[in-house]
């Protein structure tokens, strides 16, 4: 039995193919007429919904790569491979071009979910943190899946002051038994507090920063977290005086690693 081991960032679960066409007509965006996906090892019935889905779009072509190898890998096939799009019918399309595009693809062997398993963790159980994942054990492997309860294990973090939350899967393809095991390396940090509030800019009317500091005294020393400050602005955020220009107050978070505090500089914008 052979296992390979693979270390990725969440955004990317594996490396696109990309092609050799030439860097400018690489680049420039087409609009997909109509696609068309071939494979030796996969039913052409297999890869039509996934060449609707795409149809009607406009894409770089390396982007339409890895959207489908994306979509492949998230029926399982987590090792397919495309080759670069091929145009024909090309026509302009104001600042773009529209095309039909046919792509030749290898899906290779279909894989299913092992276990998740979690390293280096003490704030949560494990068995919570499983939770967070859209994806049971025996399933067909899924990259997004993979990737939504990455985004949400890491709001879980955040939302208990982690803001130096560090989440690294790293991935072991069982090719014998087509299981996909994934182990996750927390780096936790500290969780942080509220610290105190400044301004920058103008003050946008008289005793707008007063009533504000009267306010961040209910949020100050408490646990940091991003989507408590996001409400705290909408309800504290100053009303704009009649006739006057509207007010945006953009808050921005000031980690003071060594007192463990996540001090806050709004702006008004």
């Amino acid at each position: 039995m052979r296992i390979a081991i693979l270390f990725l960032l969440a955004s990317s679960m594996i490396p696109a193919a990309l092609g050799q066409e030439g860097t400018q007509a690489a680049d420039k965006p087409v609009q997909v007429r109509k696609l068309t996906l071939t494979a030796k090892d996969l039913p052409g019935g297999t890869l039509q919904p996934i060449a609707a889905s795409l149809e009607g779009g406009t894409y770089a072509l390396d982007d339409l790569q890895d959207k489908i190898q994306q979509k492949l890998r998230d029926q399982g096939y987590y090792l397919a491979r495309t080759e670069t799009p091929q145009l024909t019918n090309v026509r302009p399309e104001g600042p773009a071009r529209s095309a039909d595009v046919s792509v030749e693809l290898q899906a290779g062997d279909q894989y299913h979910m092992g276990e998740i398993s979690f390293r280096g963790t003490t704030a949560f159980p494990k068995d919570r943190m499983r939770s967070l994942f859209p994806i049971q054990a025996g399933s067909l492997y899924s990259s997004s899946a993979v990737a939504a309860g990455l985004e949400k294990l890491k709001g879980l973090y955040e939302g208990e002051g982690y803001a130096d939350i560090g989440a690294v899967p790293a991935i072991a393809v069982d090719d014998a038994r087509h299981i996909i095991d994934i182990s996750v390396e927390i780096e936790e940090g500290y969780p942080y507090l509220f610290g105190p509030l400044t301004f920058e800019g103008a003050e946008p009317t008289a005793g707008t920063e007063k009533t504000l500091l009267t306010a961040w005294k209910a949020l100050e020393g408490k646990r940091y977290n991003p989507e408590v400050l996001k409400k705290w602005l909408a309800a504290n955020a100053p009303k704009t005086p009649q006739g006057a220009p509207a007010i945006h107050p953009h808050a921005e978070g000031i980690a003071d690693p060594d007192a463990h505090l996540m001090d806050v500089r709004l702006r008004f914008e």
